[in-house]
């Protein structure tokens, strides 16, 4: 297992981030971007788009005493493989910077020589499992010089990483014992992107929750301790709530191109 730096980026993209008041804002920071690193120009290349491997979310007695394994779409590697296709293509309509293509990054070989980052970290004494989509590598978000290396390696000039992490979230109400419970899938998007000397370029993060898409009744007690949560149920909201969460992360990478400020609040909804 191997210890990881992470800084206020990677922290948001493994563990989302906390609510505040009565409506659900995240609290991300702004976004900041070189705008002199950017241009017509200029040439990127995704290098890693990453998850952590298990979705986050309540589990039932039962889930919590098997193994992760073999609860059934609780691994997260069919969603972050859906959207790494929606991830590249619109990074590819940016027009403050081309994109080299994907099969180009994933065949050269400075990137088949790339010596894969552990997958299991450890993060503020947690132990985390790490997944990358398709056939990217796994690279630590905070890891400067393998970006580095291979934006010099692959000839552009910059790299760039994505992290994201998937849970189902829960909300509920009741009044005197007797009310509902409802879940709905939240994700979390982290991006970076570092240049040929491991400057950081452009770093920024959101989270969007998609609408309730499961709800469970609470009589006297909460019966959701002793009833599975159905992980499977929710991946194509977690799919579509993610593409969203990449164009906003996206819009708000031009809003800092033309020079307008991003708020460090986001709604998640």
């Amino acid at each position: 297992m191997k210890t990881i730096k992470i800084h206020k980026l990677g922290l948001l993209a493994l563990f989302g981030v906390m609510v505040t008041g009565c409506a659900p804002i995240a609290v991300t920071g702004s976004a900041d971007v070189n705008q002199k690193a950017f241009g017509a120009k200029k040439k990127f290349a995704v290098v890693s788009i990453a998850s952590m491997k298990t979705l986050q979310g309540e589990q039932s007695i039962s889930q919590q005493l098997t193994s992760n394994d073999k609860i059934a779409g609780l691994n997260a590697q069919p969603i972050l493989d859906k959207l790494s296709p929606k991830i590249i293509n619109s990074l590819g309509k940016s027009r403050h910077f081309s994109l080299l293509p994907e099969g180009k990054v994933l065949t050269s070989n400075a990137y088949k020589k790339l010596a894969e980052d552990d997958k299991s970290v450890k993060v503020l004494f947690m132990s985390v499992d790490m997944i990358a989509a398709n056939n990217y590598k796994y690279i630590t978000i905070s890891d400067e010089k393998k970006y580095a290396k291979l934006a010099r390696d692959l000839g552009v000039d910059g790299v760039i990483g994505i992290q994201m992490n998937f849970s189902i979230a829960s909300s509920a109400w009741h009044v005197a014992g007797i009310g509902n419970k409802s879940y709905s899938s939240t994700v979390g998007i982290s991006a970076v992107a570092y240049n040929k000397d491991g400057d950081i370029i452009w770093k920024d993060s959101t989270v969007k929750e998609a609408e309730p898409g499961d709800s469970k009744a609470i009589i006297l007690i909460d019966p959701n301790a002793f009833s599975d949560t159905n992980f499977e149920k929710f991946h194509p909201s977690a799919v579509e709530i993610g593409g969203k969460a990449v164009d906003v992360l996206l819009a708000r990478f031009d809003d800092t191109m033309s020079g307008k400020g991003t708020s460090m609040f986001q709604s998640f909804k």
